[in-house]
């Protein structure tokens, strides 16, 4: 079901697009509860999708995206069983390459969407672990809408998205799935030039 609320979007979201500096409250303050995150999210694709270009929208989306994913705790638990016997240095590359490509992923993907795109936002009760899902959906033209659950944890900065469940299929299973392939046929270098090789690919998109 298609939502035609109008959002509006919070300081700290305007502030990241406009290049301007995002302070740790300022974060705090779109991320200080799960359906805040997704919120904030949602309202940060909307706000740079008329940009022209996908390099403009790269560049406005990448503060968003960053305070409200934990891309490095992805990146990690995606590489987790190799993860020990990388040096500090090669942990950095590769969660550098990682952030890039799931800056450029929203960037490519997302540039026609608007307030109806995007379907009410809620939160399900905190599990064992004490980990979020909050639902929604994304409409498409002329296709059914997908599903998404987004599933947060909080750490120091607040309410991060840590996975993305759509349609019942896990984003970071099937991260998971590629990378170690990937890792065992190429190691790390084969890994970050897959990844770069990808979003240079979502870049000419």
């Amino acid at each position: 079901m298609k939502s035609r609320r109008t959002l509006v979007v919070s300081a700290a979201v305007v502030m990241a697009i406009a290049g301007l500096r995002v302070s740790a409250q300022d974060v705090r303050s779109t991320t200080d509860s799960p359906t805040a995150t997704v919120t904030s999210l949602q309202q940060g694709l909307i706000a740079v999708a008329r940009e022209r270009s996908v390099e403009d929208r790269y560049k406005a989306l990448e503060p968003p995206i960053l305070a409200t994913h934990n891309l490095p705790y992805i990146a990690e638990f995606a590489l987790r069983r190799q993860w020990s016997s990388l040096t500090d240095a090669d942990r950095q590359r590769f969660v550098a390459a990682f952030q890039r490509l799931s800056v450029m992923m929203y960037a490519a993907r997302f540039k026609a969407v608007g307030p109806a795109t995007f379907g009410p936002v809620t939160a399900g009760a905190p599990d064992a672990s004490g980990r979020v899902r909050v639902s929604t959906t994304v409409a498409r033209a002329d296709q059914p809408s997908v599903s998404l659950e987004y599933v947060l944890q909080q750490d120091g900065q607040g309410w991060r998205i840590i996975n993305i469940v759509a349609d019942g299929v896990s984003d970071l299973a099937l991260k998971r799935a590629e990378y170690q392939r990937v890792f065992a046929s190429g190691g790390l270098e084969g890994l970050l030039a897959e990844l770069d090789a990808q979003t240079e690919k979502l870049r000419k998109n």
